[in-house]
């Protein structure tokens, strides 16, 4: 009975994988756990308030950087 638990584990996958994919594509299934869907729908306004976001976080990890160089070891 073993021997079996391998190859049902694959068909299992192989059958399952699939129909995640299918039902992620219409909203359905779990999708992207790191990503947050996007609005359908996104103002000028909303772009550039993002964009201003980011150049923000940009400057302070620069910034940081600067201050501290990658190769320096954390003592």
């Amino acid at each position: 009975m073993l021997q079996w638990l391998f190859p049902l584990a694959i068909v299992a996958a192989v059958l399952v994988c699939p129909a995640m994919m299918w039902l992620g594509r219409r909203g359905i299934g779990p999708g992207c756990a790191i990503c947050t869907p996007r609005r359908s729908e996104e103002s000028l306004d909303d772009l550039e308030a993002r964009q201003r976001a980011l150049t923000t976080q940009i400057e302070e990890l620069e910034a940081r950087q600067a201050i501290e160089p990658v190769g320096q070891s954390r003592e």
